[in-house]
């Protein structure tokens, strides 16, 4: 007799896998998000890592502009070699160079007598816009910005300046009280206020004294060297390129308002 038991076919090793099974894909298929919290937190702080590397690399890149923007101030060696002695901002100017060049300014545009700067020779004036200036006023006006030069000399002309100047019967000196501190008031400008008196006198008393309360500004520009060097021959010619050399302008000139 055959066995036919293994032609029997063969069942499932037990009923509860399929259950089972079901459950854990069900498990697989429902996985819950935890910590949302965390996960904002770290985005967040993926974001304001970019924004601070951006902010570095503009910082940078400013930076590398301004270096590129500075120049250098070149000495000659004894061995008629050239070395760097410094580099500098073209914007910046120092506080003293400013009010230095601001009273020397002063000096030229309000004190009047009738001698040629740096001779004893008579000065009968130039003539600007049909006004007449004493030299050392027309001298004070190649400080001034194009424009504002020749209205300024203009009414230095006719409505300040006396015409017994000329004559060598008034004279004029300034007695400086203050003078302010630079206010950069932008890249490359400052603005400097200016206490004074010009005192006017003849040749035996003072004839009045005049309040000169002003707020100049001036500019940066580049320095402007001296064409013949050491060996201008003309004294005002020297003076002007003195000034010229510190590298500033005066852009206006206007009355010092008081308390502001």
């Amino acid at each position: 007799m055959e066995n036919n038991s293994s032609l029997q076919p063969v069942e499932s090793s037990s009923p509860v896998q399929a259950p089972a099974r079901s459950k854990l894909l069900e498990r697989f298929k429902f996985i819950p998000v935890q910590n949302e919290s965390t996960l904002v937190i770290v985005l967040f702080g993926l974001s304001v890592s970019l924004f601070f590397a951006l902010a570095v690399l503009l910082f940078m890149s400013f930076s590398n502009r301004s270096l590129a923007n500075r120049g250098k101030v070149y000495v000659q060696m004894r061995d008629g070699t050239t070395n760097v002695a410094q580099e500098y901002d073209d914007q910046y100017r120092d506080s003293k160079i400013i009010q230095n060049t601001i009273v020397t300014w002063m000096q030229l545009a309000f004190e009047w007598d009738n001698k040629i700067p740096g001779s004893q020779q008579t000065d009968t004036g130039m003539e600007i816009l049909r006004a007449q200036v004493p030299t050392k006023v027309y001298l004070a006006g190649y400080l001034l910005e194009d424009g504002f030069r020749q209205e300024f000399l203009k009414q230095m002309g006719e409505s300040i300046i006396p015409r017994d100047v000329f004559s060598g019967n008034r004279r004029s000196v300034l007695r400086f009280y203050s003078i302010g501190n630079p206010r950069q008031i932008a890249v490359g400008r400052w603005q400097v206020d200016v206490v004074a008196t010009r005192i006017e006198s003849g040749p035996t008393k003072t004839l009045r004294e005049v309040p000169i309360n002003r707020t100049i500004t001036v500019q940066a520009i580049p320095p402007v060297p001296p064409a013949l060097g050491e060996n201008e021959p003309l004294v005002w010619r020297q003076k002007i390129y003195e000034l010229l050399q510190n590298g500033l302008m005066i852009t206006d000139v206007v009355p010092l308002e008081p308390g502001k």
